[in-house]
């Protein structure tokens, strides 16, 4: 029962209930059903949260703080126990819910860090790619590596690559040809 009398000191301190001398008809009462009904709302507490301790101290402490906050509220003190276990409930409940709520948030934030890792690396490989093929490219001979940027990298049609560079459309065709091949071969070692 530490905890219990614990936790009232708590409310006490936290100026939830009066500390004056002189207590109120409601500040007795209250005690009288804190001192009541401790015990079974923590056990109550210790069952819903199957033995969480801390959980059910503060469940015990909430249910109570709540019960002080509507005092006013509350009809006849007969209808406090029954006031105590539901607020004990609805006070899990939405620890609970809260808990879900964190839970879905965090694996929303890891997944959401897993896509920025994972773009981040297609970029870094994009760029890894871009270089390699950058490199394959110089060591074409040099007719096919302008060929090959003029029709891939400028997006030049095989007609204007033979005007431009004054060749026939088909050796256009037989260095694209032989440049893809070369950086398929390269890309396969």
């Amino acid at each position: 029962m530490g905890k219990v009398e614990l936790s009232y000191k708590c409310l006490i301190e936290m100026g939830s209930i009066g500390t004056n001398m002189v207590r109120t008809s409601a500040q007795q009462e209250f005690e009288r059903l804190y001192n009541a009904y401790c015990g079974r709302i923590y056990s109550y507490a210790m069952m819903i949260s199957k033995g969480d301790t801390y959980l059910s101290e503060e469940i015990l402490q909430a249910t109570f703080m709540k019960l002080w906050e509507h005092w006013s509220e509350l009809k006849t003190p007969e209808k406090a126990l029954q006031y105590l276990f539901a607020t004990a409930k609805h006070t899990f409940l939405n620890y609970c819910e809260h808990e879900a709520v964190k839970l879905v948030y965090t694996d929303y934030v890891l997944a959401r860090q897993d896509e920025a890792d994972n773009h981040a690396e297609q970029q870094q490989d994009a760029q890894f790619l871009e270089a390699y093929l950058k490199e394959v490219i110089s060591k074409m001979p040099p007719m096919r590596q302008r060929v090959f940027v003029m029709s891939r990298y400028q997006h030049k049609t095989n007609k204007e690559i033979a005007e431009a560079l004054r060749i026939s459309e088909k050796t256009v065709e037989v260095h694209i040809t032989l440049a893809l091949r070369e950086l398929k071969e390269r890309l396969n070692d």
